[in-house]
């Protein structure tokens, strides 16, 4: 019994008496918070000074790589000149950069809760969600001067969906939910911005933004992994299976929601052709699977996505289980 052990080895009490369950937990929380704290002060990069903004762009550099293009290798591609597929390759990494400024929108409001909700205001845990803000907000920054640089408008959302993700993005219940939302939009934009960075032909201020976002998203996807893993071993089996159903569909839209048909017609492609190009294409189902796999594979490790129902989701959608390159120059 408890009471019979020597007082060195006696397990703690709560204030109360009662045997504290989650020392470990909050322990392991907080060093892991603390450490990244640490080395994002050893890796802190201005957006304003550590790209050379000043710097004319490189003649016959792409914006993106060819094979990062949604309708790589189909018919619609063929059917393009040179100049219109630089043209697409400028546009289309205009519209993931606006897709990712919507989305880090969205993490960052989660992030805010998470801190008005924190039980301590002071701890590391804290400290190192308000510097992850921070983080997202620079990256999302970075990202207009690139739009700028590039000398084309944002792709907004409509004033409908705009609404609908600013009302309803705080009503993500908290929890194991909004941990899996967060990783999974994180991992999302990770996939384009560490491709990217990793090719040498684009242009060197594109490159150099994927890059600073690149070493930051590394610390922030350390977290939101944690962050997943320990909220999930507080979830029972139906509410897992529950938060596995809304995940599973959450990844199921992420790429279909990164398309904007405006992207094609821009450059002079027939709207209805380019989109089911990009939707159907091998290359469009490769950034499908990229976007979501690192995520898919996590949270099934962690006891997701096991129901039939589930797995239906992300089949139907071309995300579950499917092994993709872990080069970044093969996405």
């Amino acid at each position: 019994m408890e009471a019979n052990r020597p007082p060195e080895t006696q397990r703690p009490l709560s204030a109360e008496g009662s045997r504290v369950r989650f020392r470990r937990r909050i322990t392991e929380r907080q060093k892991t918070a603390q450490r990244l704290l640490l080395a994002a002060a050893e890796e802190t990069y201005d957006g304003d000074l550590d790209v050379n903004w000043d710097a004319p762009l490189e003649e016959g550099r792409p914006w993106l790589p060819e094979r990062l293009s949604t309708v790589y290798g189909t018919d619609v591609w063929e059917s393009l000149s040179d100049e219109q597929r630089s043209d697409l390759g400028r546009r289309e990494l205009v519209n993931v950069l606006s897709f990712s400024i919507y989305a880090e929108s969205a993490l960052t409001m989660l992030m805010f809760r998470d801190v008005a909700e924190n039980t301590d205001l002071m701890d590391d845990f804290t400290r190192y969600t308000l510097k992850a803000i921070h983080e997202e907000s620079r990256n999302s920054f970075m990202f207009t001067r690139l739009i700028n640089k590039a000398e084309l408008d944002v792709y907004t959302l409509s004033p409908l969906r705009a609404r609908a993700l600013s009302s309803l993005t705080p009503l993500i219940p908290a929890g194991a939910t909004t941990a899996g939302v967060v990783l999974l939009a994180q991992e999302a934009v990770h996939s384009f911005a560490r491709a990217i960075a990793a090719d040498p032909t684009v242009q060197t201020h594109v490159r150099q933004v994927m890059r600073i976002h690149e070493i930051a998203d590394a610390r922030h996807l350390e977290f939101a992994r944690l962050e997943l893993a320990e909220a999930l071993k507080r979830v029972g089996p139906i509410r897992r299976v529950l938060i596995g159903h809304f995940l599973a569909f959450a990844a199921a839209r992420m790429y279909p929601m990164l398309l904007d048909s405006r992207v094609y017609t821009e450059v002079g492609l027939p709207e209805e052709a380019a989109m089911r190009a990009a939707k159907s294409g091998d290359a469009g189902v490769r950034t499908a699977r990229a976007m979501t796999h690192a995520f898919v594979r996590f949270a099934g490790s962690r006891g997701l996505f096991r129901t039939p129902t589930e797995k239906l989701i992300l089949r139907r959608a071309g995300v579950y289980a499917r092994p993709v390159p872990d080069h970044p120059n093969q996405l």
